[in-house]
């Protein structure tokens, strides 16, 4: 079907507006943007008056977990958790309404007001008999009940963890894991039927739709695609995955690519991720100085520490294997930067386009060698919401937090995203962040003068998702001959205030030129 929108403000490439857009679901590319006197009802099956909306190219997630954030985000909630009761009342609940494990939260300290931590013995008591692992919104630590940690085979020596994993006061165990611990006792939590998750799954494409959302960045896990498989079976995914496997999968990279090679582009496997450091929150970000009133600067991986990281990323290089790499802390991107510097001469120029993800902390010294190295600075703006209160408490100087316009400034790639499940998939909530950085207590913005315009949020959403995927000439820009993902908004974000911005809604989401939402 051919469609065309018209009395619409169309954005441009060059930043300039058209009046209309048509485009073809058969071929699923754009066929047509400028005026309204410029082209005719009579070409186009469908014509839809905009009545002034604005038209923008679909939105990317540049970072999110699809898969597991779908079923995750299924479960225990105590994202708004301000206090003791809150946890009391969410853990009861979700008590009586499911069986099994208890896991979930995502709770920010930042919200929390007297001073409550969900430790050993708060859960022990509120479940003595079932086991609970509740999460940091951050995912990178979490509390667990004495239950959890026994089958998990965790005590007071650790077992094989770091005293930086697993916290121990005089002797006895809090409850509190991080990093490997963490994830240890999430591993024991059983898997639930492929097709339960698959339905999970189509209900937040669903979502991000609603957003205006057509293509994302996934941290993919090897089990999520036998996910993928089920939602290309049975013909229910209309989302272009950019899917990042671990650095350890690098072995199996082929027959993955094989066994989806016939819905390439829809799905892809052209990077591969680890993980550098951990977040700020759990005090695990590696940082050049030490935290406040603390003796230590964060840590590294296991798997950096270890030497394997190194070895990994050397050989993915020489296989042209795009790196996607998690890194929150200041020293954290000092020392990939230094990475990607070493690997140009140690095999040659290329456009490698290698990704940190987060780049939360950046020194003043780091920021141009983004653009000179030709590194990606793949961000979430709207976790200033926590970020900002944490970097206050932790850091001495808590100005390298989010300095996007430092990037810009010498011609970076910045693309956006929000870590999904971690925040809301909200395009606009993270424009809201990035626009005005109104975190809580924080009512002019947490360092206000890095505030980004609008212009450069939808081109860190569009263009340069695209560039970042190594698709900047096929989508991201209204063009004809790009394919027809496209967002059309109720409204018109120019013309609205920031709140408004916040909240704004889609009219329509387009998918390769096919409605894929309307607004009820």
């Amino acid at each position: 079907m051919k469609t065309l929108l018209r009395n619409a403000k169309v954005l441009l490439k060059d930043h300039s507006f058209a009046q209309a857009v048509g485009f073809d679901s058969a071929s699923g590319k754009i066929i047509f943007s400028g005026r309204n006197n410029d082209v005719s009802d009579k070409d186009y099956d469908e014509v839809i008056r905009l009545d002034g909306r604005l038209v923008i190219p679909a939105f990317t997630e540049g970072h999110c977990h699809f898969i597991e954030g779908s079923f995750i985000n299924s479960r225990l909630n105590l994202r708004e958790a301000a206090g003791k009761d809150d946890f009391v009342t969410g853990i009861e609940n979700y008590k009586a309404k499911n069986d099994g494990w208890i896991y979930g939260g995502f709770f920010a300290d930042a919200n929390i007001r007297d001073g409550f931590l969900p430790e050993i013995g708060f859960l022990d008591a509120i479940c003595p008999d079932r086991p609970v692992i509740i999460s940091r919104f951050d995912t990178h630590s979490a509390f667990a009940n004495s239950i959890a940690l026994r089958l998990a085979g965790i005590d007071a020596d650790h077992h094989g963890f770091t005293d930086d994993e697993v916290t121990v006061v005089n002797g006895r165990l809090t409850g509190e894991l991080k990093e490997r611990a963490r994830d240890h006792v999430m591993d024991l939590i059983p898997d639930p039927p492929a097709e339960e998750m698959a339905a999970v799954a189509e209900k937040q494409m669903e979502r991000f739709h609603s957003q205006g959302i057509t293509a994302i960045s996934d941290i993919t896990q090897p089990h999520d695609l036998r996910i993928y498989r089920l939602l290309i079976e049975t013909g229910v995914l209309k989302l272009r995955v950019d899917s990042r496997l671990p650095f350890t999968e690098i072995d199996d990279l082929s027959r993955v690519r094989k066994d989806f090679e016939a819905h390439h582009p829809l799905i892809k496997f052209d990077s591969l991720k680890a993980f550098y450091d951990g977040s700020l929150s759990s005090r695990t970000s590696y940082m050049h100085h030490n935290f406040r009133n603390e003796t230590h600067n964060g840590i590294r991986t296991e798997f950096v520490n270890s030497g394997e990281f190194a070895e990994y990323a050397e050989r993915l290089d020489r296989e042209g294997v795009q790196m996607s790499v998690h890194a929150i802390g200041d020293k954290a991107v000092t020392d990939l930067l230094d990475l990607a510097e070493n690997l140009g001469k140690l095999n040659g120029p290329r456009d490698r386009r290698f990704r940190i993800e987060h780049a939360q902390h950046i020194q003043t010294a780091d920021m141009r060698r983004f653009a000179g190295l030709n590194v990606i600075a793949s961000v979430q703006p709207s976790h200033l919401f926590s970020d900002a209160k944490t970097a206050e408490e932790l850091l001495a100087d808590s100005s390298t937090e989010h300095n996007y316009p430092g990037l810009l400034k010498y011609g970076a790639h910045i693309c956006f995203g929000t870590d999904f499940p971690i925040v809301s998939e909200s395009p606009f909530e993270t424009i809201y962040f990035a626009m005005t950085r109104k975190a809580s207590g924080y009512p002019e913005g947490f360092h206000s003068e890095y505030n980004m315009p609008l212009t450069e949020c939808i081109k860190a959403y569009t263009i340069e998702n695209a560039y970042a995927t190594f698709e900047e000439n096929i989508r991201g820009t209204i063009e004809p001959g790009k394919i027809a993902d496209i967002a059309v908004i109720d409204g018109d974000l120019f013309e609205m205030n920031e709140d408004e911005i916040r909240n704004a809604r889609v009219y329509q989401t387009y998918f390769m030129g096919e409605k894929v939402w309307s607004m009820k």
